[in-house]
């Protein structure tokens, strides 16, 4: 049996759209999180935003991990800190 569903438009959320920058500093953040996981590094988003020796701390064990996807994720994110794209702190 086949049940009818109403379909609707999909709203956007967000009032402006997301700029270049922005789109590339979130998902840095996306793999960074993930790429810390796999090390088994947790990283609290929040605080890292809010607490900038915490993000430093992070940073420094990412970018002297064995893995090297991690290590240029973290000088990326890092970059991009600099440039006052993402928040740390």
């Amino acid at each position: 049996m086949i049940t009818p569903v109403q379909s609707e438009p999909m709203h956007s959320y967000q009032s402006e759209p997301v700029q270049a920058g922005e789109r590339d500093a979130l998902l840095a953040e996306v793999d960074f999180k993930w790429l810390m996981a796999g090390q088994g590094w947790w990283v609290d988003t929040a605080r890292f935003h809010g607490d900038p020796d915490y993000a430093a701390q992070f940073l420094r064990s990412a970018l002297a991990s064995p893995c090297a996807a991690l290590r240029e994720c973290a000088a990326c994110l890092q970059a991009l800190i600099e440039k006052d794209i993402v928040t740390a702190g």
